[in-house]
């Protein structure tokens, strides 16, 4: 039987009344918004998730991965 306000039969139209917003189990320690179901994600060592594109740079994934970025120092020895 389809809903009365918006006609739709498994799941409610977003502006329907009765439409309730997909809950995240998991929330990006990055950008702080929910991960949802088919949203590409990572996680690091820490049990800290983060989208992909949240990680889209070698500088950003090295940081969440919890590596140090170190800059070479010129030594004599």
């Amino acid at each position: 039987m389809p809903c009365e306000y918006c006609h739709q039969y498994s799941i409610h139209h977003p502006r329907c009344p009765l439409y309730e917003p997909p809950k995240a189990s998991h929330n990006c320690s990055i950008c702080h918004e929910g991960i949802y179901d088919g949203e590409e994600y990572i996680v690091n060592d820490d049990g800290e998730y983060a989208h992909w594109e949240c990680v889209d740079y070698g500088r950003d994934l090295a940081k969440f991965l919890g590596y140090e970025i170190k800059e070479m120092e010129n030594s004599n020895d």
